[in-house]
């Protein structure tokens, strides 16, 4: 019988990531369909917009929320800051490839290829957030410490 505390605790990150990482899907797909199905822009521009608001949201939710990471050093925040939506540009590049693929020369209607979209998308979303922010947490804590050793040798 597996144990699952252990199996909790090694794939938590993931788990709450699927959790918050779903709801930001779900504000990137009611955005899209706002501005694509309701106010009949063309799907591309809705799509981005879709793409900043979401984003927006899963910043939020996923540095505080699924990987803890709740540093206010302004230099550690800027830093996740730009990996974040460095990482996130790379996956708007797919997002857009993927919906243009897919609706306009498979023919898959909109609202499907977004739902697919969104699976592939949030995947390679999760490996990006994950080296974002724990590996700012790592600099982070290495930072402090060493500000505490310096501030140490100081008194």
């Amino acid at each position: 019988m597996p144990n699952w505390r252990a199996l909790m605790h090694k794939y938590r990150h993931f788990l709450r990531y699927m959790v918050y990482g779903f709801m930001a899907s779900v504000v990137n797909i009611l955005v899209y369909f706002v501005f694509t199905h309701v106010w009949h822009i063309p799907y591309v521009i809705g799509n981005n917009v879709a793409w900043i608001i979401s984003n927006a949201v899963s910043f939020a939710l996923t540095k505080s929320l699924v990987f803890h990471s709740r540093y206010e050093d302004w230099l550690v925040v800027g830093s996740e800051i730009v990996s974040f939506f460095g990482f996130r540009l790379l996956s708007l590049v797919a997002d857009n490839v993927i919906m243009i693929v897919g609706i306009s020369f498979l023919g898959i209607p909109s609202m499907w290829a977004k739902i697919i979209d969104q699976v592939l998308v949030g995947l390679f979303n999760y490996a990006t957030s994950r080296w974002t922010f724990l590996r700012q947490n790592h600099f982070a804590v290495k930072r402090l410490r060493k500000r505490q050793a310096n501030k140490k040798r100081i008194d």
